[in-house]
């Protein structure tokens, strides 16, 4: 079993017994659902390790409910790493045949950032446990569709608003300026995209690295 076949049991049980809209990879988290008034962090992993563990662990400080969530172990596993989680307050989601299920639940934590500050839209599209550059959404499609535009301007040294560019890419956004603009500022993107403000304007282009290996994939 794969991590990313753990998702959709697990987007199961958080949207039908804990009532969340789900999203996935979220500020490099696998699972996020958010319910009413509360935050839930899924981190999934084919095996109970001490990186799981870590990971969800890094989710405190933005979750209401944290969990790790693996397939059903076949013995009681790692105690020492069970105490951990317990002492933490990490639940714990298990896989069973295709089927998720709360194993233990922690505790409720008192986040002191919300987790819906980094949900985009299409956090919705895409699926959790997926390594990054894994198959095409039509967010990827937009993203790559503005790094082509961003690389082939060719005056103002490169740097474009917003609303320049999307006079030449058609976008998956509903919104399309505010969400853009969020997108290419988000901290996920930033290995490609820089940004500034001048005039009371914000600009963007792609990274000087980035334009290079655009041009030498092209040859």
């Amino acid at each position: 079993m794969k991590e990313r076949d753990l998702f959709e049991p697990v987007k199961k049980l958080l949207e039908e017994k804990m009532y969340c809209k789900v999203y996935a990879e979220v500020a490099n988290f696998d699972v996020v659902g958010l319910g009413n008034s509360y935050g839930i962090v899924v981190e999934m992993k084919r095996k109970l390790t001490w990186k799981l563990i870590e990971q969800a662990q890094n989710a405190i400080g933005l979750a209401d409910y944290v969990f790790i969530a693996i397939p059903k172990p076949k013995t009681n596993g790692n105690r020492v790493a069970t105490r951990y989680l317990k002492q933490d307050g990490i639940g714990v989601i298990y896989i069973d045949e295709n089927c998720a299920y709360v194993h233990s639940w922690g505790k409720r934590h008192k986040p002191s950032r919300s987790l819906r500050d980094y949900v985009l839209p299409h956090h919705r599209l895409t699926t959790g446990g997926v390594k990054s550059g894994e198959g095409v959404t039509e967010y990827s499609i937009t993203i790559d569709n503005i790094k082509d535009c961003l690389r082939f301007r060719r005056s103002n040294e490169g740097w474009m608003t917003v609303d320049e560019i999307l006079e030449q890419v058609q976008t998956h956004y509903s919104n399309p300026k505010p969400s853009v603009m969020a997108t290419l500022q988000a901290h996920w993107n930033k290995d490609w995209c820089e940004t500034k403000v001048e005039g009371r304007k914000r600009y963007f282009r792609l990274k000087r690295k980035s334009v290079k290996e655009g041009i030498s994939h092209q040859g």
